[in-house]
């Protein structure tokens, strides 16, 4: 029960985060506000750890850049659609990963999130706005990024230190997507307000899900995993509402489901537990 509540938790802390980010987007890029999660995320995390004698460092980097690129590009989906749809849209990595195995499990999940992905961009969003347009791939990139994030995330939680392979992922992350969003931020010049509240994004987007899924995630059963794993996307759409009002359409509510469904089915299974799930998203 202990492992169930805090995997709730894990994502509950992300979705806030995200709604509470969305307000920034005003003031700032989604570039700007993901790097700046990222870095803040980093300073706690190295302030925490102080993994100076890390011995894996160039995995824990290459992790890194996997998992800036897929937060980065999932606050530019959520600055141009719904939090709920494009943390929907995201899981088409994990399906997709999970899908290698070539069973009719994994055949079922991917014919289910394709014609969910369908939905959603069908009837559930306007792709003939740019901008939506936008939104909806870089939605599908950040799950593709998704996937390298998995793999070698799964390599840096194998080792000891796990936590200290994360604060040098994070730390790398920072420093190598800092020109896409430090000259933005030097010339936007924001106010202390907009600091203190990417530093709260950063606490609950970042910090408390990744650090809860490196302590929790090997102890949670396969049949609960799958479970929880697939009502994050409806965990992400609820938190959407109640914060930001934002109400999907029918078609990403039946997209939304078949995707839940085809996350349950592709999890289903003791070997993909362990990968299927660690982001942001």
């Amino acid at each position: 029960m202990k492992n169930v509540s805090a995997m709730l938790l894990s994502g509950l802390s992300q979705y806030v985060g995200a709604s509470i980010a969305v307000g920034l987007f005003v003031l700032a890029s989604g570039t700007a506000v993901g790097w700046g999660r990222i870095f803040f995320a980093a300073l706690f995390l190295l302030a925490w750890r102080r993994p100076w004698r890390y011995p894996h460092k160039r995995r824990a980097l290459a992790f890194g850049l996997a998992l800036g690129a897929m937060n980065i590009l999932f606050y530019l989906a959520i600055a141009r659609i719904p939090i709920g749809t494009a943390v929907a849209l995201e899981f088409l990595g994990p399906v997709l990963l999970a899908s290698t195995a070539r069973t009719k499990r994994s055949t079922i999940s991917v014919i289910l999130v394709a014609v969910g992905v369908f939905l959603i961009s069908w009837m559930g969003l306007d792709l003939t706005d740019p901008d939506v347009a936008l939104g909806f791939f870089f939605a599908l990139a950040a799950g593709l990024c998704w996937i390298a994030y998995m793999l070698l995330g799964k390599s840096v939680a194998g080792f000891d230190r796990g936590i200290d392979g994360l604060a040098v992922a994070m730390a790398g992350a920072a420093i190598v997507y800092s020109p896409l969003a430090v000259p933005e931020l030097i010339s936007l010049r924001p106010d202390a307000a907009f600091w203190l509240t990417l530093v709260f994004v950063a606490v609950l987007s970042s910090a408390v899900p990744y650090v809860i899924d490196q302590l929790v995630l090997r102890n949670v059963p396969a049949t609960t995993f799958a479970i929880l794993n697939s009502i994050l996307p409806a965990m992400s759409t609820v938190v959407a509402f109640a914060m930001l009002r934002q109400l999907p359409t029918v078609g990403e509510l039946l997209g939304l489901l078949l995707i839940s469904i085809a996350v349950f089915v592709s999890s289903y299974r003791p070997a993909v537990r362990n990968i299927s799930r660690q982001a942001d998203k």
